[in-house]
């Protein structure tokens, strides 16, 4: 898909998410409290948290098994971007 080609923002990636009962308790919760739907929420979130660059650093340090996939996020004009580590 080209990005920004007559979509108007509209957002057209779906990501399936699996949630144990006691998380969706939460996402609910706080979906309430935020006066937002759960699904609204959920994407927000997960928005927040790739833009996150302690969060994205935490992750791979905990979780990433190939260095060769890893990524640097690097900000650039006010977002952040993926870079691969092994092609800086």
């Amino acid at each position: 898909m080209i990005e920004g080609k007559g979509l108007g923002g509209k957002k057209v990636n779906r990501v399936n998410v699996s949630m144990t009962n006691r998380m969706n308790q939460k996402l609910n919760k706080l979906a309430t409290a935020c006066n937002m739907r759960p699904t609204t929420l959920a994407g927000l979130l997960i928005e927040k948290s790739l833009d996150n660059v302690q969060l994205v650093s935490e992750l791979q340090r905990e979780f990433a098994v190939h260095t060769a996939y890893k990524v640097l996020p690097i900000s650039s004009q006010g977002t952040i971007e993926y870079v691969l580590s092994e092609r800086r």
